[in-house]
């Protein structure tokens, strides 16, 4: 298993009067491995909207 930095982004909202830290992590990939998880990202809405599409009939 590798090791995975990340790039941590601390903002303070306010929430129900109350101010809450709000931390957002980012994984600092190298260029292949986010090139790989983009096509997997790409592959899986291919999927989700492929089958809606499927779905759908013509009004016609």
């Amino acid at each position: 298993m590798e090791h995975i930095s990340y790039k941590t982004q601390i903002e303070i909202v306010n929430f129900q009067g109350r101010e809450i830290p709000l931390e957002n992590l980012t994984p600092i990939l190298s260029p292949e491995q986010e090139a790989a998880k983009r096509w997997e990202l790409e592959q899986r809405l291919y999927e989700v909207f492929r089958k809606y599409q499927q779905r759908e009939k013509p009004t016609s």
